[in-house]
């Protein structure tokens, strides 16, 4: 990514830092994840122990050179050496997970079948050797080209001078462009400005403009700060353009300037606090309003709000930014997110740059709002499109082939470039550990409304997500801290939330198009990931393979690679032999850890599925329940499994969970699905477990397993003590409550229960675990009135859903009753003739209820 900086009358052509810091990301992170297999696979890597160990070493201390040197990758000679270490980490990753799933076929065989393949297996050893022994000569030819062409760590002072003029360029003329007018402002100007001019508490406030780069949040603080209402408001207005290369002397020294202060006194200021004290007394006795433009850290406010007096004057603080972080530890009393701009708004917007005042001709109406309408909202994207339209021909020819070819035309233009630039900054900005869960978002298809649970399952199965091995016993387990850094991606404004769930947690999120095309560029440069959309796309033989184009998905013999992951997206495909697709995973995808097949429906037997051992998240479609039962069947091998998603259609067959599946130790979750069922359904039934099986300390979810005795049985044993999440189905007409009250007695860390077809629950409220705080309940007909009495005994109760074909009886909630519940919903496939009375001190924290009628509270 090149832009042209001005220097006087000279073009100076340099390429941005940001281009190479997702180079430190790939291989910081493959070395890292090579490192801890090194770690687990030591077992099965003693055959190659003292080869391994001294190329663990040698790529550790190639991570600390990637890691010491970033900042100099503009230099072609730096870049090409970081490239070769990532080449030989993959080469190394490579070359280990091969040789460990050979050790585990050779070991898996029957001992007639050790011997014949013995001699392949000394062959593998030999191979092995041959491999390492290439690798450490590529090491040592990155070490002498290194020395060779006199790449050092650090001492880049000359490069950071550079960078600095680069970034000081961006800034300037992102400026220029964000400032351009802004249609769909004067509703969000109109409510700014009446938090700005709030009557009553007179003490300095703060007030937070939010939103992604390039939506416009400096225009807005820009038109509210030379409005006229503004100007009458305050006697004193003050504008501080803060950006991510704050310099707290330089952003002093303007606020002086605009103070009134000359350039021969600013001259004078050469403290930090000196400069401080000054823009205080300048800025004491008076009410004034202070604009801070683009504040990416806390640090700022921390810098520099003692400076900024609080008279009791009515003083405010303006404050835009990105990041929502800001707007809590500015303790802001009022934030404003500037949504996107609509369809009308943005179509608007681009007439206004292209037409000035004129109106558009008809005949242009038709390609040029889909042009506007492909910016998806994103003003500074609209005004850039709209400033290359206007340079073209104003012919229905023309704006149509634009429009066929946005993209293409986009990409060579100067101006646009700073738009992605705009949006990189933000990206650059992203701590180490966020960095791949936010190119990872680039797997999905455009406008794709993500699943939040699946994606923060699909992190965890990558590696992006680590829980420390030593710490304190309560710290966070993995899925929590996935959960945490897609509250930072939403917080830093790059990823959009599209629905909550009823606890008020992200249920699905989406992407701008502009940081999905960042996502996959910046991905597929460096083979962290790669979207094909044509069969014969996979060149680059990237890490990641996300599938996404039309009709029914056939890989071929030329989809062989050394991917970790294959994410199919698209279609509805089935795959009736193994010739259509699971021979081409079995051969190609032999290293994958994630299979994400989505809408692609198995009718074949999976026979190779049960040599994928690397294998951790597995999503499959089967069309029938005894392909299902082979799946099972065939992932008792895949000990390092984290995640299985099964789904199947009903059929005559029974499905039941075989017994060896409880030696995958490693699994998290275990999640069936009837597809299109809606009453009548067959849970998955659990064989019993032999005495002395190790218990499953690290599941937590079992999702749609059938209630009998057998499941139990396994339960009793304590074979899941750290259960949080389970799933029951039932026969329609068949009573279980004794069985169900034995296995929630053994369930003590339970936090979410779903029951469906379950005709009695238990009406001991002793009986459920205290740990439960979400209950759902879903049944073909009534339930019992004392049943819900008995919910609103469960002290942590928070969430209850309840799906049932009817419910004719009024439900009254004493004081006292559910004295956590949060939110209620109630569903119901006849109409409701009852209603639930509340009396005073029933439901206490009731915050959402669906339908919202539901409720009747008692104003005796």
């Amino acid at each position: 990514m090149y832009i042209v900086l001005r220097s006087g009358s000279s073009l100076v052509k340099k390429k941005l830092d940001g281009d190479c810091k997702m180079v430190d990301t790939v291989v910081s992170f493959v070395l890292d994840n090579l490192s801890r297999v090194l770690v687990s696979e030591v077992t099965l890597l003693s055959g190659v122990k003292d080869q391994i160990k001294p190329l663990s070493e040698e790529l550790k201390f190639m991570n600390i050179f990637i890691k010491s040197s970033e900042g100099k990758h503009d230099d072609p000679v730096v870049r090409e050496v970081v490239n070769q270490i990532r080449d030989v980490a993959y080469e190394a990753e490579d070359v280990i997970d091969t040789y460990v799933v050979n050790v585990n076929n050779q070991r898996s065989r029957n001992m007639l079948g050790k011997l014949l393949h013995s001699k392949d297996h000394v062959m593998t050893l030999h191979e092995v050797n041959d491999r390492i022994t290439t690798i450490k000569r590529r090491i040592d030819d990155i070490y002498e080209n290194k020395s060779k062409y006199g790449i050092q760590q650090g001492d880049f002072e000359s490069h950071f001078r550079n960078k600095e003029f680069a970034e000081d360029s961006l800034l300037a003329r992102r400026r220029d462009v964000e400032e351009e007018e802004v249609v769909g402002l004067v509703h969000d100007s109109d409510e700014v400005i009446n938090h700005l001019g709030s009557r009553g508490d007179s003490s300095r406030k703060v007030v937070c403009i939010l939103g992604m780069g390039g939506l416009g949040k400096t225009t807005l603080a820009r038109k509210i700060y030379n409005s006229d209402k503004i100007k009458t408001m305050f006697q004193c207005r003050v504008w501080g353009f803060v950006s991510n290369d704050y310099r707290a002397e330089e952003l002093l020294i303007n606020l002086l300037k605009c103070l009134g202060l000359s350039v021969e006194e600013c001259k004078d200021l050469n403290d930090q606090e000196k400069m401080k004290g000054e823009v205080r007394k300048r800025m004491s006795g008076k009410k004034y309003l202070l604009v801070l433009d683009d504040i990416w850290k806390t640090q700022v406010w921390d810098e520099l709000q003692e400076a900024f007096p609080d008279d009791d004057k009515g003083s405010r603080i303006l404050i835009t930014t990105r990041v929502q972080d800001i707007s809590h530890y500015t303790r802001a009393t009022f934030t404003y997110k500037l949504p996107f701009l609509d369809e009308t708004q943005s179509w608007e917007l681009f007439c206004r740059k292209v037409f000035c005042k004129k109106n558009c001709p008809l005949e242009l109406e038709p390609p040029g709002k889909e042009m506007a309408s492909a910016c998806k909202g994103l003003p500074l994207a609209i005004v850039v499109l709209a400033g290359m339209v206007a340079k073209k021909e104003r012919s229905p020819r023309e704006w149509h082939k634009i429009k066929n070819h946005v993209s293409w035309y986009l990409a060579q233009e100067e101006e646009y470039r700073i738009v992605t630039n705009i949006l990189k900054l933000s990206y650059d900005d992203l701590p180490q550990t966020l960095k791949p869960c936010f190119l990872y978002l680039g797997v999905y298809p455009e406008d794709y409304e993500i699943h939040v649970r699946t994606l923060c399952q699909l992190w965890i199965a990558e590696g992006f997500i680590q829980k420390k091995e030593v710490g304190p016993s309560n710290s966070p387990e993995v899925e929590d801290i996935a959960d945490m850094y897609l509250d930072k991606l939403v917080e830093r404004s790059l990823v959009q939330v599209a629905s909550r769930r009823t606890d008020g947690g992200v249920k699905t999120c989406r992407v701008h198009d502009l940081l999905r095309d960042l996502c996959i560029s910046e991905s597929s440069e460096n083979k962290f990931m790669e979207v094909c959309t044509t069969l014969d796309a996979n060149k680059c033989n990237p890490r990641r393979m996300s599938l996404q184009y039309r009709g029914n998905l056939r890989l071929t013999k030329d989809n062989q690679s050394s991917a970790r992951s294959l994410l199919v997206f698209g279609e509805r495909t089935i795959w009736k032999s193994k010739s259509e697709g699971w021979k081409q995973i079995e051969n190609g995808f032999k290293l994958a850890r994630v299979l994400h097949m989505n809408l692609v429906e198995l009718h074949s037997q999976p026979s190779g599925l049960k040599s994928l051992i690397h294998l951790r998240y597995l999503k499959l479609i089967v069309g029938s329940l005894r392909i299902a039962g082979d799946v099972l069947t065939c992932i008792c091998n895949l000990c390092n499994l984290e995640m299985l998603h099964l789904e199947f259609h009903r059929d005559s067959d029974h499905l039941a969970l075989p017994s060896k599946i409880w030696k995958l130790e490693s699994l998290r979750r275990i999640y069936f699905r009837q597809l299109y069922a809606k009453w009548d359904c067959t849970g998955v039934s659990m064989l019993s477990v032999e005495n002395g099986e190790t218990s499953m300390e690290n599941l937590q979810t079992l999702g749609f397993i059938h209630l009998d005795s057998q499941l139990a049985s396994v339960l009793n044993k304590g074979m899941f003590p750290n259960l949080t999440k389970l799933s029951l189905w039932q026969h329609l007409n068949k009573s279980n409550d004794e069985i169900l009250e034995k296995i929630l007695q053994c369930l003590n860390k339970l936090r979410t229960l779903k029951v469906h077809n379950i005709s009695r629950l238990p009406l001991d409220p002793n009986v459920y675990p205290r740990s439960l705080s979400k209950i759902t309940i879903r049944r073909h007909c009534e339930i019992d009135s004392r049943l819900i009495k008995t919910l609103g005994q469960l002290v942590n109760l928070q969430i209850l859903n309840l799906e049932l074909a009817s419910m004719h009886y009024d439900v009254n909630c004493a004081a006292g009753d559910f004295p956590q519940l949060q939110v209620l919903r109630v569903k119901l496939y006849k109409r409701l003739p009852g209603r639930w009375k509340i009396e005073e001190g029933g439901m206490p924290h009731i915050r959402y209820c669906d339908p919202e009628n539901l409720l009747n509270r008692d104003q005796d």
